[in-house]
C-alpha cells in the first residue's frame, strides 16, 4: 500500500453540525462494516510495517501495549527459526498419524517424546 493516502473527496461525517472523529465514525457501523474496516486497516498496517515478515505492535495512542499481531510470514520464519526440523521419518510418522488418528498418543506421551528428541538433539549439538 502506499504510505501517502490522497486525501477523501468525501466530506466526513458530521454530528451536531460538528465532523465526527474516525473512532467515532467506527463505533457506529454495523459489526460487518467493523470487520471490513479492521481487515482494511490491517492489511495496511502489515504493508507499512515491512510487509508482513516481522511482529507488529499494537498499542494504543497512549502507549498501552495491546499485544503484538503476528502475520503468517513472521510465523513461519519465526517457526523456522525456532522448532527443530524434522526428519523424513518424523514426517512419514506424522502423515500417517493424521490419515489415522485413532491409535495415538496421548498427551503426555507427546511431551516425554519431544523432551527426549530435545536432549537428544542437544547431546548431538555438543
Amino acid at each position: 500500500m502506499n504510505a501517502t493516502i490522497a486525501p477523501t473527496t468525501n466530506p466526513p461525517p458530521v454530528a451536531n453540525g460538528t465532523p465526527v472523529s474516525p473512532a467515532d465514525y467506527v463505533k457506529s457501523l454495523s459489526p460487518e462494516d467493523k470487520h471490513a474496516v479492521f481487515v482494511t486497516l490491517l492489511r495496511e498496517l502489515i504493508e507499512i510495517n515491512g510487509g508482513g515478515k516481522c511482529l507488529i505492535p499494537v498499542e494504543t495512542p497512549e502507549g498501552e501495549s495491546l499485544g503484538y499481531h503476528v502475520p503468517p510470514k513472521a510465523a513461519a520464519a519465526q517457526a523456522a527459526a525456532v522448532l527443530p526440523k524434522w526428519t523424513p521419518e518424523q514426517d512419514a510418522e506424522i502423515a500417517r498419524r493424521l490419515k489415522n488418528p485413532g491409535p495415538t498418543m496421548t498427551a503426555q506421551e507427546l511431551i516425554a517424546d519431544i523432551r527426549a528428541w530435545g536432549a537428544e538433539r542437544e547431546t548431538q549439538a555438543r
